[in-house]
């Protein structure tokens, strides 16, 4: 709770400052005894400051960061809460909190549990003035995106195309990285490596590649490679961490082979490769196309 919201409980103003309390940021506290790690005290400190002004909501990084969403290091180590409140109402102004105000349609807003975020769709938008064109690409494939309903629990993707373009008004902050970024996200890219990957192929001047390429397109059953050429039969599979347990494994060799028996290529990468920028990989494809092409 709030030290405002302790005091209209009937609380002394001190109260909150003793022992039997622990102070996450000036002016909010939990009991001692709540165990919270860095996430749990992000949601706690967004509440209570819900419940402290009227008609907000986070915003802003803050929604970025409870949504999980990819956002580049330099944004995701921002503790400060991000608060908006609707125009003309003054903004919020205390330690640890970043005040907006902002002019707000009804569907920019959602809820996340018991939290008012701004909705995936303008958290992009506002997220535009501080974000290159590759990390909003990144952050619009991850929006985009068809979820795994067995595994994400949701059906549908958090946003859409048509309404990212929506947000772009005019005079808004950002608006130029927004709108190339807009012709850059597509519907497909699994993970904010593989749109990096992607992004790195097009810097270098080679096409496009395709993604969610079909081993046999004629098989409804045929496995899927993270992104390639079916063209050429050039795919490319991103392996990150969760690839590397022995059972991980065993099912992607599996999965390669049957690419391997269609006469394609096939390409793994990891995070040595993200590491270095792709630049190993992007020469790989290049001799690859040149050759089948």
């Amino acid at each position: 709770m709030t030290s405002a919201q302790a005091t209209r409980l009937g609380q002394r103003p001190g109260v909150l400052r003793r022992t039997a309390f622990i102070r996450l940021r000036s002016g909010v506290y939990v009991p001692a005894s709540t165990e919270l790690d860095d996430d749990a005290q992000l949601r706690t400190r967004a509440e209570a400051l819900l419940a402290e002004y009227q008609g907000s909501w986070i915003s802003h990084r803050t929604a970025a960061r409870l949504s999980r969403a990819p956002l580049p290091r330099r944004l995701s180590r921002d503790s400060a809460i991000h608060l908006s409140v609707p125009a003309p109402q003054n903004r919020p102004r205390r330690e640890g909190v970043v005040g907006h105000r902002a002019q707000i349609r009804g569907t920019d807003i959602v809820a996340l549990g018991p939290l008012l975020l701004s909705s995936p769709a303008r958290m992009w938008r506002e997220l535009a003035h501080e974000c290159s064109v590759e990390e909003l690409t990144v952050l619009g494939d991850w929006l985009v995106r068809h979820p795994y309903p067995k595994w994400e629990g949701r059906n549908h993707p958090y946003s859409t195309v048509d309404s990212l373009r929506a947000q772009i008004v005019p005079g808004m902050r950002g608006a130029s990285a927004a709108r190339e970024a807009l012709t850059l996200i597509r519907v497909g890219s699994d993970s904010p490596t593989e749109t990096e990957f992607r992004l790195a192929l097009l810097k270098d001047g080679l096409p496009e590649p395709q993604m969610q390429v079909s081993a046999d397109p004629s098989t409804p059953c045929s496995p899927k490679g993270d992104l390639g050429y079916p063209k050429q039969k050039i795919v490319i599979q991103y392996e990150g961490a969760t690839h590397f347990t022995p059972e991980q494994a065993q099912a992607d060799q599996r999965r390669d082979n049957v690419f391997l028996a269609e006469g394609w290529v096939v390409l793994r990468l990891n995070r040595v490769d993200r590491r270095e920028g792709f630049r190993t990989a992007v020469q790989q494809v290049r001799a690859l196309l040149t050759h089948r092409s």
